[in-house]
């Protein structure tokens, strides 16, 4: 049986460069789709379930970036990278702490 997709919002297919501070550093990696409530995010080392981190997602092509609060809601880490299911996670934002230019 084949089910619709069942989010809000559309995603939009974006490799955008992000960055987020965990309580045990901070780890760098990519999104690969976003939407207004949430984002896939391409990295070495996706973090634990439920993990809160902030995000700073840097916006190609200008001096802006968008910082957010996001909950970690599905993590895939395993050990294979391809297409079909490459290291990341799941990300909902819970909270929005503004867009900032470099001047901020």
């Amino acid at each position: 049986m084949i089910y619709g997709d069942r989010r809000t919002y559309p995603r939009a297919n974006v490799q955008w460069p992000v960055s987020a501070v965990t309580t045990e550093g901070t780890i760098q990696g990519e999104t690969k789709n976003l939407s207004m409530l949430g984002a896939f995010i391409c990295c070495p080392e996706p973090l634990r379930l439920n993990e809160i981190v902030a995000l700073t997602i840097n916006i190609p092509d200008t001096d802006h970036s968008l910082t957010v609060r996001a909950q970690v809601v599905w993590s895939n880490g395993c050990a294979c990278e391809d297409e079909t299911s490459p290291n990341g996670m799941g990300v909902r934002f819970i909270w929005h702490c503004g867009v900032l230019t470099k001047d901020n």
